[in-house]
Protein backbone atom coordinates (compact mmCIF):
# COMPACT_ATOMS: atom_id res chain seq x y z
CA UNK A 1 0.00 0.00 0.00
CA UNK A 2 1.17 3.50 -0.67
CA UNK A 3 0.26 6.82 0.86
CA UNK A 4 0.90 10.21 0.59
CA UNK A 5 2.07 10.52 4.72
CA UNK A 6 2.17 8.95 7.37
CA UNK A 7 -1.51 8.25 9.48
CA UNK A 8 -1.20 12.01 11.16
CA UNK A 9 -4.63 13.49 10.21
CA UNK A 10 -8.05 12.90 10.96
CA UNK A 11 -9.36 12.95 7.94
CA UNK A 12 -6.47 12.25 5.03
CA UNK A 13 -4.52 9.04 4.32
CA UNK A 14 -3.52 9.39 0.62
CA UNK A 15 -6.09 7.45 -1.32
CA UNK A 16 -8.39 7.03 1.02
CA UNK A 17 -10.97 9.91 2.42
CA UNK A 18 -12.65 9.22 5.36
CA UNK A 19 -16.82 10.41 4.53
CA UNK A 20 -20.19 9.52 5.42
CA UNK A 21 -20.21 6.25 7.44
CA UNK A 22 -16.09 5.80 7.16
CA UNK A 23 -13.84 6.73 10.49
CA UNK A 24 -10.33 5.84 10.93
CA UNK A 25 -9.13 4.77 14.73
CA UNK A 26 -5.13 4.40 15.29
CA UNK A 27 -5.11 3.59 11.13
CA UNK A 28 -8.04 0.98 10.99
CA UNK A 29 -10.94 2.13 8.49
CA UNK A 30 -14.29 0.81 9.50
CA UNK A 31 -17.56 1.68 7.35
CA UNK A 32 -20.81 2.11 9.48
CA UNK A 33 -24.52 1.51 8.45
CA UNK A 34 -25.15 5.05 7.88
CA UNK A 35 -28.34 3.76 6.81
CA UNK A 36 -26.68 2.41 3.50
CA UNK A 37 -27.99 -0.74 2.88
CA UNK A 38 -27.64 -3.10 -0.34
CA UNK A 39 -31.01 -3.42 -1.29
CA UNK A 40 -31.74 -6.47 -3.17
CA UNK A 41 -33.97 -9.31 -4.20
CA UNK A 42 -33.21 -13.05 -5.93
CA UNK A 43 -36.84 -14.22 -6.42
CA UNK A 44 -38.08 -17.41 -8.34
CA UNK A 45 -40.87 -19.75 -8.65
CA UNK A 46 -40.85 -23.78 -9.32
CA UNK A 47 -44.09 -24.43 -10.42
CA UNK A 48 -45.40 -24.29 -14.46
CA UNK A 49 -47.13 -20.53 -15.40
CA UNK A 50 -49.92 -21.35 -18.36
CA UNK A 51 -50.93 -19.22 -20.52
CA UNK A 52 -54.97 -20.07 -19.77
CA UNK A 53 -56.22 -17.49 -22.51
CA UNK A 54 -54.52 -16.72 -25.73
CA UNK A 55 -53.76 -12.92 -26.03
CA UNK A 56 -54.22 -12.16 -22.28
CA UNK A 57 -51.50 -10.37 -20.24
CA UNK A 58 -50.25 -13.14 -17.40
CA UNK A 59 -47.98 -11.87 -14.62
CA UNK A 60 -45.23 -13.46 -13.14
CA UNK A 61 -45.41 -15.25 -10.03
CA UNK A 62 -42.89 -16.17 -7.27
CA UNK A 63 -43.13 -18.96 -4.86
CA UNK A 64 -39.48 -18.55 -3.63
CA UNK A 65 -37.21 -15.99 -1.96
CA UNK A 66 -33.34 -16.85 -2.55
CA UNK A 67 -31.99 -14.12 -1.16
CA UNK A 68 -32.99 -10.38 -0.12
CA UNK A 69 -32.85 -7.31 2.22
CA UNK A 70 -35.36 -4.43 1.82
CA UNK A 71 -36.81 -5.90 -1.07
CA UNK A 72 -39.60 -8.81 -1.32
CA UNK A 73 -42.57 -10.05 -3.31
CA UNK A 74 -46.04 -8.92 -2.63
CA UNK A 75 -49.36 -10.94 -3.44
CA UNK A 76 -47.09 -13.29 -5.44
CA UNK A 77 -46.54 -11.18 -8.08
CA UNK A 78 -45.04 -7.80 -6.84
CA UNK A 79 -41.55 -7.36 -6.25
CA UNK A 80 -41.24 -4.66 -3.61
CA UNK A 81 -38.67 -1.82 -2.58
CA UNK A 82 -38.36 -0.65 1.25
CA UNK A 83 -36.07 2.41 -0.11
CA UNK A 84 -36.62 5.20 -2.88
CA UNK A 85 -33.82 4.93 -5.44
CA UNK A 86 -32.51 3.54 -8.62
CA UNK A 87 -33.00 -0.29 -9.43
CA UNK A 88 -31.55 -2.72 -12.12
CA UNK A 89 -33.90 -5.74 -12.98
CA UNK A 90 -32.23 -8.90 -14.36
CA UNK A 91 -34.86 -11.60 -15.32
CA UNK A 92 -35.05 -15.13 -17.28
CA UNK A 93 -38.02 -17.44 -18.10
CA UNK A 94 -38.27 -20.29 -19.99
CA UNK A 95 -40.77 -20.91 -22.64
CA UNK A 96 -41.92 -23.93 -23.61
CA UNK A 97 -44.34 -24.92 -26.72
CA UNK A 98 -46.60 -27.87 -25.18
CA UNK A 99 -47.47 -29.10 -28.90
CA UNK A 100 -46.27 -28.36 -32.32
CA UNK A 101 -48.40 -26.35 -34.78
CA UNK A 102 -47.90 -23.03 -36.14
CA UNK A 103 -44.66 -20.71 -35.12
CA UNK A 104 -46.39 -17.97 -32.35
CA UNK A 105 -45.04 -15.03 -30.15
CA UNK A 106 -44.32 -14.36 -26.47
CA UNK A 107 -44.58 -10.54 -25.19
CA UNK A 108 -42.82 -9.68 -21.99
CA UNK A 109 -43.14 -6.54 -20.76
CA UNK A 110 -42.62 -4.49 -17.22
CA UNK A 111 -44.85 -2.81 -15.03
CA UNK A 112 -44.03 -0.44 -12.42
CA UNK A 113 -47.36 -0.03 -9.87
CA UNK A 114 -49.99 -1.48 -11.77
CA UNK A 115 -49.33 0.81 -15.27
CA UNK A 116 -46.94 -0.79 -17.98
CA UNK A 117 -43.77 0.68 -18.55
CA UNK A 118 -43.10 2.60 -21.79
CA UNK A 119 -40.92 0.73 -24.26
CA UNK A 120 -40.59 -1.98 -21.93
CA UNK A 121 -42.05 -4.94 -24.03
CA UNK A 122 -39.18 -7.89 -25.98
CA UNK A 123 -41.08 -9.84 -28.22
CA UNK A 124 -39.85 -13.55 -28.76
CA UNK A 125 -40.41 -16.02 -31.99
CA UNK A 126 -41.53 -19.31 -30.62
CA UNK A 127 -40.65 -22.24 -33.49
CA UNK A 128 -43.46 -24.11 -34.42
CA UNK A 129 -41.99 -27.40 -33.04
CA UNK A 130 -41.86 -28.52 -29.06
CA UNK A 131 -39.34 -26.18 -28.19
CA UNK A 132 -38.01 -24.67 -24.44
CA UNK A 133 -36.18 -21.23 -25.05
CA UNK A 134 -34.62 -19.46 -22.14
CA UNK A 135 -35.27 -15.91 -22.40
CA UNK A 136 -33.12 -13.06 -20.23
CA UNK A 137 -33.80 -9.34 -20.56
CA UNK A 138 -32.95 -6.28 -17.91
CA UNK A 139 -34.33 -3.19 -16.99
CA UNK A 140 -33.17 0.17 -14.73
CA UNK A 141 -35.56 2.66 -13.48
CA UNK A 142 -36.16 4.88 -10.46
CA UNK A 143 -38.51 3.21 -7.62
CA UNK A 144 -40.10 5.45 -5.17
CA UNK A 145 -39.96 3.67 -1.50
CA UNK A 146 -43.10 1.36 -1.18
CA UNK A 147 -43.25 0.74 -4.84
CA UNK A 148 -43.25 -2.11 -6.82
CA UNK A 149 -42.67 -3.80 -10.21
CA UNK A 150 -44.18 -6.86 -12.01
CA UNK A 151 -43.33 -8.74 -15.40
CA UNK A 152 -46.36 -9.94 -17.64
CA UNK A 153 -46.39 -11.67 -20.83
CA UNK A 154 -48.69 -12.87 -23.01
CA UNK A 155 -48.72 -14.98 -26.17
CA UNK A 156 -51.60 -15.76 -28.72
CA UNK A 157 -50.85 -19.55 -28.59
CA UNK A 158 -52.32 -21.55 -25.57
CA UNK A 159 -50.04 -24.17 -25.46
CA UNK A 160 -46.64 -21.93 -24.40
CA UNK A 161 -46.11 -21.71 -20.68
CA UNK A 162 -43.45 -20.39 -18.44
CA UNK A 163 -41.84 -24.28 -17.77
CA UNK A 164 -40.57 -25.38 -14.33
CA UNK A 165 -38.03 -28.04 -15.31
CA UNK A 166 -37.76 -30.80 -12.25
CA UNK A 167 -33.95 -31.46 -11.38
CA UNK A 168 -32.68 -34.48 -13.48
CA UNK A 169 -30.27 -37.89 -13.21
CA UNK A 170 -27.35 -39.26 -15.53
CA UNK A 171 -25.92 -36.94 -14.77
CA UNK A 172 -27.54 -35.07 -11.49
CA UNK A 173 -28.60 -31.93 -12.55
CA UNK A 174 -30.17 -29.11 -10.47
CA UNK A 175 -33.96 -28.24 -11.13
CA UNK A 176 -34.30 -24.99 -13.56
CA UNK A 177 -37.27 -22.51 -12.20
CA UNK A 178 -39.78 -21.47 -14.71
CA UNK A 179 -38.39 -17.44 -13.82
CA UNK A 180 -35.83 -16.01 -12.14
CA UNK A 181 -35.68 -12.47 -11.38
CA UNK A 182 -32.84 -10.37 -9.60
CA UNK A 183 -33.82 -6.34 -8.34
CA UNK A 184 -30.66 -4.75 -7.31
CA UNK A 185 -30.37 -0.70 -5.74
CA UNK A 186 -27.60 0.70 -7.92
CA UNK A 187 -27.70 4.37 -6.67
Amino acid sequence: MSHKSPFATTTDWGIVRAGNGISVTDGIISASGGGASLNYGFFYDTITQTNPVADTANLVSYNTTGTSDQVSVVAGTQITVTNAGTYNQVFTLSFEKTSPGTPTTASIWLRYNGVDVSNSRQDIDVPNQLSLLFVTGNYTLAMAAGSNIELAWSSPDIDVQLAFLPAAVGPVRPATPSVKITLTKIS
